[in-house]
């Protein structure tokens, strides 16, 4: 059953004046003040400062490789990724999909979740900021995709004209599904099928077996392979990074996009309850409040464990991921293992 949907011209007309005045809002917490989704905004924008585009989206991030430089937002509740980069390098085919530019513009795709896409020129106090924004079926955000000054405004304005939607069909917002899990798993089988990992995405399918969320398992082995640590963590991880110098892998995602930044940090700055990171071409926003739970985890793989600071909200929400910069057929870094087990020593039992 679809969710009701207010009239766009009212909600039009609503966001003309709250725009006006809390100039500085982002559209989902404008959204969430309407008691709309977020892909209602852009919906009621027709005509005025957005277009409606095909739902085709692999043929439009296709067609964005032509626009070279873009900056793209990836983001769930509780956490915003920015990565500047291009659609280079992109692997579509299927349900899932890769834009795989490690150190640049770095997405694994969940394609099956992609509902409708539009194209917004918003005007501000430096001119007009344009964008082709990516919405799931539940109205929420997958992937913003921002000009820079160094995209080809050429190719970018024949991408967007060449995906009008000429019949535009209403937004058909869904309620998501509540996702349900076991009371109760073998605790022995699973940690044994854990240790018999050789590649860390055998995780994915182990969670499937055992119908478990990730903290659940996470509760359920030993210490070695999980071990729950403070919530002010990933500010402690964050400054040694910084300090170190090392380089490290930022995973944010949604039910339709993960995002990941490769590289070393190159300004950590908490400010009023979010944790920041300001590289040249990558930021990260986090709000520190909301992390629930903070786990330490190792995963077998053929060149050794994989050590992961993993990050849940109270509702469950996966809010990010760190690993150590890592490539296949390589072993871990030394040092990465090292910060991370500081951390796991300052830990409780789980």
């Amino acid at each position: 059953m679809s969710v009701s949907l207010q009239e766009p011209v009212s909600v039009w007309q609503k966001y003309q004046t709250f725009k006006a005045q809390n100039p500085g809002k982002y559209a989902r917490d404008i959204a969430a003040e309407f008691g709309i989704s977020e892909a209602e905004l852009p919906f009621a924008r027709l005509g005025h400062d957005a277009v409606r585009l095909h739902d085709d989206a692999r043929a439009i991030l296709a067609a964005l490789e032509a626009a070279g430089e873009t900056k793209c937002i990836c983001r769930n509740e509780y956490a915003v990724h920015e990565q500047t980069g291009s659609f280079t390098n992109q692997h579509l085919s299927g349900h899932a999909g890769l834009v795989l530019n490690p150190r640049a513009l770095d997405l694994r795709l969940f394609m099956s979740q992609w509902a409708s896409a539009f194209h917004l020129r918003e005007k501000n106090e430096r001119g007009e900021r344009q964008s082709i924004q990516f919405f799931d079926r539940q109205g929420d955000a997958i992937l913003k995709v921002y000009a820079t000054p160094q995209t080809d405004m050429a190719a970018w304005e024949t991408l967007a004209a060449r995906f009008v939607a000429q019949d535009a069909q209403p937004l058909n917002i869904q309620p998501a599904e509540p996702q349900t899990y076991a009371d109760t798993a073998d605790h022995d089988r699973l940690e044994q099928e854990w240790r018999a990992m050789t590649n860390v995405h055998q995780f994915f399918g182990i969670l499937k077996n055992h119908n478990l969320s990730r903290p659940q398992a996470f509760r359920l082995v030993s210490d070695d392979l999980a071990r729950r640590v403070t919530n002010n963590a990933l500010a402690q991880l964050l400054e040694t990074v910084q300090r170190d110098g090392n380089e490290i892998m930022v995973f944010v995602g949604n039910r339709g996009c993960v995002q990941i930044f490769t590289g070393t940090l190159e300004k950590v700055a908490p400010m009023k309850g979010w944790l920041n990171v300001f590289n040249k071409a990558f930021t990260l926003h986090l709000r520190e409040g909301d992390i629930a739970e903070s786990w330490v985890t190792r995963k077998p793989t053929e060149d050794g464990h994989v050590t992961s600071l993993e990050l849940f909200a109270k509702d469950g929400t996966q809010i990010a991921q760190l690993y150590g910069q890592r490539m296949e057929g390589q072993p871990e870094q030394a040092q990465w293992r090292a910060q991370l087990d500081a951390l796991a020593a300052q830990g409780s039992a789980a």
